[in-house]
C-alpha cells in the first residue's frame, strides 16, 4: 500500500451530491491536497481501507448509511481510528454537532460553507500530521 506523496495530504471527501464533491475536490487540489471522492458510505470505506487518507470530509445526511454511522464504522478499523474527520452538515442544531463530536469528528462545516472556512479547517486538521502506514 502506497501513501500519498509526502508533500501532499490525502483527503477523502464523502458526499452524495456530485456538485459538492467536485467543487471541494477542485478547491483542495488547487491548494495542493490530494483528493479522493466517494458518493456513498460503502465506497468511502473501501477507498479508506485501500489508501488511508490523512483526513475525512464527511457529509452527515446521506442515503442508506449516514455520515455519523460511516464515521463510527471508520473508527472501528484499526488503521483508520486516528484519522481526523470533519463533518459537513446543513444543520447547526446543537444535538447534531454534539453527535458528530461524540462519533469522533474533530470539527464541522455548515452548508453552505465558505471556501476560506473549509480550507482553514482542512489545513488545521492536517497541520504537522504524520502518518504511520501499515
Amino acid at each position: 500500500m502506497q501513501p500519498a506523496p509526502e508533500q501532499q495530504h490525502l483527503v477523502l471527501v464523502v458526499d452524495d451530491d456530485p456538485l459538492v464533491t467536485e467543487f471541494v475536490r477542485f478547491r483542495l487540489e488547487m491548494e495542493g491536497f490530494a483528493v479522493e471522492v466517494a458518493h456513498n458510505a460503502e465506497d468511502a470505506l473501501t477507498a479508506a481501507l485501500r489508501r488511508p487518507p490523512h483526513l475525512f470530509l464527511l457529509d452527515v445526511a446521506m442515503p442508506e448509511i449516514n455520515g455519523l454511522t460511516l464515521l463510527r464504522r471508520l473508527r472501528a478499523e484499526k488503521r483508520l481510528k486516528a484519522v481526523p474527520a470533519i463533518k459537513i452538515t446543513a444543520s447547526a442544531e446543537g444535538a447534531n454537532v454534539k453527535a458528530a463530536m461524540e462519533a469522533g469528528a474533530v470539527g464541522y462545516v455548515l452548508k453552505p460553507f465558505s471556501v476560506s472556512d473549509l480550507l482553514a479547517r482542512v489545513r488545521a486538521a492536517t497541520k504537522n500530521q504524520s502518518r504511520v502506514w501499515l
